[in-house]
């Protein structure tokens, strides 16, 4: 599904009912406006696998929880810059929120953060965005896509 920053309604949507199910995933990716560029195409596994194209886009995962443990909703920024990016995302002025915990920042498998549970999905994107937009410049994003995995119906 294709979105823009100034119309986030769908995509707020399918999270909330990834949240409710606690299952599935978005991969929320950039459509960088350089000429002739092909759509990017990214697999979970390769935020959370270590793999990468060289492009920064980011997964987010709904939280769930058992009778032994909560698993907070996940932020993960997959990214090519080839270094620790929580001290660059502060001095572009996108500061990680401190209620969020940082569970890796790693120069070759991005950046995952814990996110409360009770952040709304919308302040979770608009922040994603954000970090996204600022570790991908001064290539300007015109577009969005998010690839959005549904758990399956048993």
């Amino acid at each position: 599904m294709e979105f823009t920053v100034d119309d986030l309604t769908q995509v707020v949507a399918h999270m909330a009912q990834l949240a409710s199910t606690e299952d599935g995933w978005i991969n929320l990716i950039p459509k960088i406006n350089d000429n002739g560029e092909r759509p990017t195409s990214l697999a979970f596994f390769t935020l959370f696998g270590g793999g990468g194209g060289g492009v920064t886009m980011c997964t987010w995962v709904p939280g769930s929880h058992s009778r032994r443990r909560v698993i907070r909703p996940r932020l993960g920024i997959a990214h090519g810059t080839g270094h620790r990016v929580f001290a660059e995302l502060r001095s572009l002025a996108v500061p990680i929120p401190k209620s969020w915990f940082v569970e890796q920042d790693h120069p070759r498998r991005g950046l995952v953060l814990q996110v409360p549970s009770d952040e709304s999905h919308e302040q979770a994107l608009g922040w994603a965005l954000r970090a996204v937009n600022a570790l991908t410049a001064p290539r300007p994003i015109s577009r969005w896509r998010a690839d959005i995995y549904m758990p399956t119906t048993s």
